[in-house]
């Protein structure tokens, strides 16, 4: 009877100890994950404000750009128009000196009679008049003489006088439009070694515009898989509550199985001594058989034993060191590669729960499963898929369909990268093993 009862409450209860190990170990893993989420989420935030600093960096860039571009194209115009006076002050001087070359040519083709005209002028300027009143036949003729003297004399002293006025009004202006020539064009070449400072200027806007462009870039990608992360981190925080939860209920079975296998016992060792005790006063010695009470031992949270390859197919990059073959950069290849041709079907390693299901930074096309198996955490992804055929938070047998094999994200051509995580999935990829031996490559 004894034993009858012990053995009943050792049946209800086999399954309590192992479920306690297991609640103890996803409520680690529970903790761990939410302190990496919150720490995800800090990192987030400080790169938030650097990304917001760098665009509003950016746009002080642009718009000085724009001043800068504005300013020079200003100064075009200036050196256009600049230039269109040096023109016509060169055009201006080349033709006053044409004029002077003109002058020159007609005076020296005068030169001999000017000269004459001087002596003459310079020597009997003062006998003159003597001249003409010693040769004069009358009066009259003395007059007539003297007259034409005096004209003669007027007329060599206004050609002199129209000579040298005009020659120096034609000096005068080539030395006015000389200076003026030297002016415009020191202007002009102001204005260019302006136009090239700013150009310079320009120009080195226009690399730290690219230089911050390239930064935020890369901190909207660095935004974006983190927000990736924590949306993965996430779900397989709702993927261990759920486990929690199933677990905690099926403690709360098994403890009420335990006490109806307990009462049961005892109501049957009541009966048992009832019968005994009859069979005593009647004198009848028959040993009771003994009574077992069948019981139901619950069920582990996954009865799934190993994994199963995801697709056939050669390995073209195992796991470990590598250079990446889009930047040549050397770098931990942490997953394999399995080539096949594109659109082949994806199936899934093992029984678990789709914890993403969608495009992701560097994946591509990805499908991430949460596994539990003997009671420990596993994850793997199904990277730069074709196609996606299952969702979000779906449960998925071990070689059902998760997508097709295809080229999207950072890749040179049609495979599977395949990761395989001891535990959860993390940024950086911390937990992750070289997945050939479980999948038999």
């Amino acid at each position: 009877m004894k034993r009858s009862l012990a053995l009943g409450l050792c049946v209800s209860l086999l399954a309590m100890p192992v479920m306690a190990t297991e609640k103890d170990t996803l409520k680690a893993r529970q903790d761990r994950l939410s302190n990496e989420l919150e720490e995800s989420k800090k990192a987030q935030a400080e790169t938030d404000a650097e990304l917001e600093i760098t665009e509003a960096e950016r746009d002080v860039v642009k718009t000085e750009i724009h001043v800068v571009d504005d300013r020079l194209n200003e100064l075009s115009e200036q050196i256009a128009i600049q230039q269109h006076e040096v023109d016509t002050a060169r055009a201006e001087l080349e033709s006053t000196r044409q004029q002077l070359s003109v002058q020159e040519e007609y005076l020296e083709s005068q030169k001999e009679l000017v000269n004459e005209r001087l002596r003459v002028l310079q020597v009997h300027e003062d006998t003159s008049y003597l001249q003409v009143i010693f040769e004069s036949r009358s009066f009259g003729d003395f007059v007539t003489r003297a007259m034409t003297a005096r004209t003669i004399a007027e007329q060599d002293r206004e050609l002199i006088h129209n000579y040298m006025s005009e020659m120096e009004r034609l000096e005068s202006l080539e030395s006015t439009q000389r200076t003026q020539l030297s002016f415009i064009k020191q202007k002009e070449r102001e204005l260019v070694i302006t136009k090239q400072d700013l150009d310079r200027t320009a120009e080195k806007k226009r690399d730290l515009l690219v230089e911050l462009n390239e930064q935020v870039e890369q901190l909207e990608l660095e935004k974006m898989t983190r927000s990736e992360e924590q949306a993965v981190m996430a779900e397989q925080n709702r993927i261990i509550s759920e486990q929690l939860e199933a677990i905690a209920t099926a403690e709360r079975e098994a403890a009420e199985a335990a006490e109806r296998a307990k009462r049961e016992a005892e109501a049957r060792a009541a009966e048992e001594r009832v019968q005994a005790e009859a069979e005593a006063r009647e004198s009848e010695v028959e040993e009771a058989p003994e009574v077992t009470a069948p019981t139901e031992a619950p069920t582990n949270v996954s009865t799934s034993t190993g994994f199963v390859r995801p697709v056939s197919g050669y390995v073209s990059s195992p796991f470990g060191p590598r250079d990446n073959p889009l930047t040549g950069v050397p770098e931990i290849h942490k997953g394999i590669d399995l080539v096949n041709a594109s659109g082949t079907p994806i199936v899934s390693s093992a029984p678990g729960v789709v914890i993403k299901a969608a495009p992701a930074t560097g994946y591509g096309n990805v499908v991430f499963v949460s596994h539990v198996i003997n009671g420990e955490i596993w994850t793997t992804v199904y990277a730069h898929l074709n196609a996606i055929t299952v969702g979000a938070g779906q449960q998925v047998a071990a070689g059902q369909t998760v997508g097709t094999l295809g080229n999207t994200g950072w890749s040179t051509g049609p495979h599977l990268h395949f990761e395989l995580h001891r535990g959860k999935w993390a940024p950086g990829q911390p937990n992750a093993i070289d997945p050939a031996p479980y999948i038999g490559y």
